[in-house]
């Protein structure tokens, strides 16, 4: 096979193969995003209990929201939740940090009242099987998220050694996994109190 040959031999490979990578694209993207709307309700269900309807906003850079009227967007959202009567039951934040094995991408419930972190879930992780992934399962790291105090730095202490309200249990083994969701809280809190407290008034009412 001459060079010539070669040359169309591999450009029609080519051609062939983007063809059917995006063609893969076109076919899984929206039952992936049926799915991850899916997986959205189940946890905003989970996180405020309750919850009749709900108002999406998106993050401005300039700290403003504006309401998410649908479509796929990267900027940072805040997900307010109401009850029949309209009122306020918490708001809901998207958070990520890096864990022993990778990312760890959670969603927890905060209540601009209180200031505490009232839910938390995970929502995609690769922490090791049977000790990091307990974060997302085991029903008394799970329990420290019922009332954490956020009116303090948020931090992840040695299991058993829990004095503070603002403090995690960690779980015993995954003490790496544990404190990873200590910092996620931590830093989005600091992150998105100033945003929420500046708004409070619009997420109250819903608009």
């Amino acid at each position: 096979m001459n060079s010539v040959v070669m040359i169309r031999f591999l450009g029609v490979l080519s051609l062939i193969c983007g063809m059917l990578i995006v063609g893969v694209n076109i076919v899984t993207h929206g039952r992936i995003q049926v799915n991850q709307e899916t997986i959205l309700r189940e946890s905003l269900t989970q996180l405020l209990p309750g919850m009749d309807h709900q108002t999406v906003y998106v993050i401005e850079p300039s700290g403003d929201l504006t309401v998410h009227t649908g479509g796929e967007t990267t900027a940072k959202r805040l997900f307010a939740g109401y009850d029949k009567g309209g009122k306020l039951l918490g708001v809901v934040l998207e958070a990520n940090e890096r864990g022993y094995a990778d990312i760890i991408s959670a969603m927890y419930a905060y209540s601009p009242s209180a200031k505490t972190v009232t839910g938390f879930t995970v929502v995609e992780m690769r922490e090791t099987p049977g000790l990091g992934n307990k974060i997302g399962t085991d029903p008394d790291f799970l329990a420290n998220f019922k009332a954490l105090d956020a009116s303090h730095p948020i931090t992840a202490v040695k299991h058993g050694t829990k004095k503070n309200p603002w403090e995690i249990d960690a779980i015993s083994g995954a003490t790496i996994s544990s404190r990873a969701v200590g910092r996620l809280l931590a830093n989005s809190i600091r992150e998105m109190e100033p945003v929420i407290q500046r708004n409070k008034e619009r997420i109250e009412r819903g608009n």
